[in-house]
């Protein structure tokens, strides 16, 4: 009865234990597993809401870089320098470059040139396609998704179709999402689906989510929302997130939505952990009742005790996999503080083995860190907490230190006795590293900040001043109050406000650095300057660094002033070369005028010699003032470079053959030689190249001794397409020059041999000259030359093939050398212009042997009252005249009708490019520059002439 009563009482005893046991267990479980539950569905709600603000905003950022590139296209086309290969060539990269930088975003760019339409797109196969579209440009009524630039200043316009749903479904393709999670974009009341894949189903959300979500997105709030969904065959539930973004200037109202399933998030390894934690309960629950029932017998009750403790470390074991890839252990103790069980990690993490871990806990007087474990347990039950989280550095017994965080949770019975705890040490040395790394990081930032002797301001994103900073405090301590707090946009003049708000809201905009220059009036009478960059902090946030630029401003001032005075003596001096080549200029046209008659006269053998000495010396001096004039020209910066169609060989052998004379009669041989390619037609300024050549050779007949060579090489070399290198050397066997005196040359107005004594004359201007003109055309001018022996003059210019030739049949009439009255051939009324006395005297003789009468003028008022009340086919007008100049009165002759249909042929000694387009501007036909020569004059005529008669046949 005895052993009857002590087996009942061994019975009821083992199953409440069995039942506390089974209890504990399954608390510690749920409470264990609804913590790592909860840490992972929270984990991955931010994972999921980072990826989506990620993706959103750099959808955002791209589409905003889209439209700034767009907009620099229609900038492109507003350049007026621009030609028509430009707008083939360049133009093209330009928009191919936009279509790569934006793959599957564009789908067609339509380019509106007023006159006409183009568009440009890009097949699947990258093939770039230009070509002239046929309609009209696609509008919003055609293509939901249009983007306009709007016109420029030329009435250019680019307009975009676009598709940015396939675009944003190729930018989320990256983006990883769970097995089974979605993609999507809303437009306005729209879904479209982002999954990769043609024939992906399209994910469908319940009606209350969705309203929600765009209600959301209409006022731009980003949410996160539990729904309901369905996809093809498949439903059940899941976490959304929407982020609104600006989807550019074509599209409002649009958001990105990635949604995972909630089954996903708590999936894999937690659901074996269920299993392992529900098996291991059965199997405590069945090891209990199995106990009850065996304590029959003690020897079959300790071999089930044994093997049930084996299945338990096992499950143990198992469930200490979760944290091998944590770093840590777990671990078991009593409520006296003994460690019950702990997982083999514990030797990897602390470098103890697992018996000295035991023990440790076992002994009363055992190690400091089991004491300090045991006393924070005891903290924690007297102040009536259920867990405790501590971290501290623990030395490993190799001396390695590392970091550790204990983390335990305290369990109590149903009465609130407290039975023991359960633990985990996880070792968190890297992310303590980290950590520390980044104070340092923050305290390294903050001492470079100290030391930055610019001033430092923290704005809000409205431009409220949130902290400021600066090494010298001297501009600070001058304000005399705190900014902290005030508007960056009140602090800033008001004439500079809108500047500085534009520049602050684009660095927000396009997170990239914009910087203003400006000035604040600190003191009366002392302005400071100071060059201010803004750009984004973070979100929130944004920064200024101003840099006091005031010394630099002082200094610029100055420069700018010395410029001013440089730039003012520059045109002085032109302007004074200009004068004196008129003043000049007009004895000048009488003196050559009347050479010009008398060589038409019947003159004796001796008279034509003097003739001859005063018309060269005529000539002459004419050519100085042409070359120091041309030199004004280029270093006033107002030569021009005029193109037209040529053949390089002819007009290579018309400029030689004017020394074939020369030659001859010094006895030099004189030869050309020319390379392929130079009898095609090219285009480029024919003038200033036979001008140059023509210096060139010249200086080397003037050099070469009797009996010498000079030999002329032309060769055309192609650079690219139609661009090709003319290159033409003179090389002669003179006197040279010596090494010393090469690179001075072309210096203006030196010359090698410059004594009162000297044997060459000239103005030492020729090469200086043509080395200007060849590098304003994109050349260069070499020199190479040995004392003695002879030298090489080399030059190159570009020139562009020519597509196709000007016909002027006027050029090939046969040229005149007797013009003795040549009024019978080509009669015509003339009006002649003109109040120097002299002029008008020169004039009278040349138009009377060339056998007009005319009518003469001494003003614009009675060249107005001429034309009025006679007819007249042509007018030779002066430029300046009293009372009313030529040019005026060609304006006020033009805008008589049909009366004032008149050829106007006007002459003056200004000889600048800029006083023939003025003469045009106002209406003059023609331009003859003074002095005046009679086959100039009665060529002139001619042409005239001729054009009239052909108006008549029309």
């Amino acid at each position: 009865m005895k052993s009857m009563v002590g087996y009942r009482r061994d019975f009821w005893l083992m199953i409440a234990i069995g039942s506390v046991l089974v209890v504990l267990v399954i608390l510690l479980g749920v409470s264990f597993f609804k913590a790592i539950s909860d840490s992972e569905t929270k984990s991955k709600r931010e994972f999921l809401m980072k990826q989506t603000e990620l993706a959103a905003t750099e959808i955002e950022i791209e589409l905003d870089r889209f439209e700034v590139n767009a907009k620099s296209l229609i900038e492109f086309l507003g350049d007026e320098d621009l030609d028509e290969d430009d707008y083939r060539e360049e133009f093209t990269n330009a928009v191919r470059r936009v279509f790569n930088n934006y793959p599957r975003l564009i789908d067609t760019v339509w380019v509106n040139f007023q006159d006409s339409i183009i568009y440009f797109t890009q097949t699947d196969r990258n093939d770039f396609i230009r070509s002239r579209a046929i309609g009209n440009i696609p509008s919003k009524r055609d293509h939901d998704f249009i983007f306009s630039t709007g016109r420029n200043t030329m009435g250019f316009e680019l307009t975009f179709t676009l598709s940015p749903v396939r675009f944003t479904k190729d930018f989320v393709t990256h983006y990883y999402l769970n097995e089974g999670g979605s993609k999507l974009l809303m437009l306005g009341d729209k879904l479209e689906n982002l999954d990769p894949g043609q024939d992906v189903n399209m994910l469908e959300i319940d009606d209350a989510s969705l309203k929600k979500i765009q209600a959301d997105v209409e006022i731009g709030v980003i949410g996160i929302y539990e729904i309901d969904w369905v996809k093809g065959s498949n439903s059940g539930s899941g976490i959304l997130v929407q982020y609104p973004f600006n989807l550019g200037e074509f599209y409002d109202n649009t958001a990105l939505l990635f949604m995972v399933e909630s089954d996903s998030i708590t999936g894999g390894i937690y659901s074996t952990y269920l299993f392992l934690f529900s098996g291991f309960v059965f199997l405590l629950i069945g090891t209990v009742i199995f106990f009850t029932l065996s304590l029959q017998t003690n020897l079959e009750s300790q071999k089930l005790l044994k093997e049930s403790a084996e299945e338990i470390s096992e499950l143990f074991d198992q469930q200490n996999l979760l944290l091998k890839e944590l770093r840590g252990f777990v671990f078991f103790h009593n409520a006296k503080g003994q460690i019950t069980q702990v997982s083999d990690e514990v030797e990897k993490v602390l470098g103890h083995p697992k018996s000295e871990f035991l023990d440790a806990f076992r002994n009363e007087d055992g190690h400091l860190g089991a004491i300090n474990i045991k006393s924070l347990v005891n903290s924690a039950l007297s102040q009536n907490q259920s867990f405790f989280d501590v971290e501290y550095d623990f030395h490993k017994p190799d001396g390695t230190k590392v970091h550790l965080r204990i983390f335990e949770k305290l369990v109590f019975d149903e009465e609130g006795v407290f039975n023991g705890g359960l633990g985990i040490c996880t070792d968190i040395t890297s992310q303590y590293r980290s950590n520390q790394e980044l104070i340092e990081s923050g305290k390294r930032l903050q001492n470079l900040i100290d030391n930055i002797p610019d001033i430092i301001f923290i704005y809000n994103n409205e431009g409220k001043v949130l902290d400021s900073h600066s090494k010298d405090q001297k501009f600070l301590k001058s304000v005399e109050r705190s900014l902290i707090g005030d508007s960056l946009f009140d602090l800033v003049p008001k004439k500079q406000r809108e500047q500085t708000q534009f520049a602050f809201k684009l660095a927000r905009k396009t997170e990239q650095i914009q910087t203003v220059d400006l000035k604040i009036n600190l003191r009366e009478h002392e302005n400071q300057y100071f060059e201010v960059r803004f750009f984004p902090l973070d979100t929130k946030r944004m920064m200024s660094i101003s840099k006091d630029i005031t010394s630099q401003r002082i200094w610029e001032k100055g420069l700018v002033d010395a410029m001013n005075a440089a730039d003012l003596a520059s045109r002085a001096k032109s302007e004074f070369l200009a004068n004196m080549s008129h003043e000049i200029r007009t004895p000048m046209n009488g003196l050559l005028g009347i050479i010009d008659l008398l060589d038409q006269t019947s003159l004796d053998e001796e008279q034509l010699q003097y003739l001859d000495i005063i018309k060269n010396s005529g000539n002459s001096l004419l050519s100085i003032i042409k070359d120091i004039l041309d030199y004004s020209k280029i270093e006033a910066g107002k030569i021009e470079i005029n193109s037209i169609v040529f053949s390089p060989a002819e007009e290579l052998e018309k400029q030689v053959q004017i020394f074939y004379g020369l030659a001859q009669k010094k006895d030099v041989i004189l030869t050309t030689v020319l390379g392929s390619g130079t009898k095609d037609l090219m285009e480029g300024d024919v003038e200033k190249i036979n001008q140059v050549i023509l210096n060139l050779v010249g200086n080397a007949m003037k050099f070469t001794s009797k009996g010498g060579t000079v030999t002329v090489q032309m060769e055309i070399e192609n650079i690219s397409g139609d661009l090709n290198y003319l290159r033409c050397s003179v090389t002669d066997n003179g006197i040279g020059i010596p090494q010393e005196e090469i690179a001075k040359l072309t210096d203006p107005f030196y010359q090698v041999e410059s004594s009162s004594s000297r044997s060459y004359q000239g103005t030492g201007l020729g090469l200086a000259i043509a080395k200007k003109i060849v590098e304003l055309m994109g050349g260069e001018l070499t020199i190479s030359s040995e004392f003695g022996i002879g030298a090489v003059f080399a030059f190159s210019v570009i020139l562009k093939k020519a597509k196709f030739v000007k016909e002027n049949p006027l050029s090939e009439l046969p040229k005149r050398t007797n013009w003795n009255g040549m009024a019978k051939e080509y009669p015509a009324r003339i009006l002649l212009a003109e109040d120097n006395d002299l002029n008008l005297q020169l004039m009278t003789l040349m138009l009377d042997q060339l056998g007009y009468d005319f009518a003469i003028a001494k003003n614009g008022f009675e060249v107005l009252d001429l034309v009025k009340s006679e007819e007249f086919d042509m007018i030779l007008m002066d430029v300046q005249m009293p009372l009313l100049n030529g040019l005026e009165a060609s304006k006020k002759i033009r805008a008589l009708g049909e009366r004032g249909e008149i050829f106007i042929i006007g002459l003056s000694a200004n000889v600048f490019d800029e006083d023939q387009r003025k003469a045009t501007d106002a209406g003059m036909d023609d331009y003859l520059t003074k002095p005046i020569r009679l086959v100039l004059l009665a060529e002139k005529i001619k042409e005239y002439f001729l054009k009239k008669e052909s108006k008549k046949v029309q």
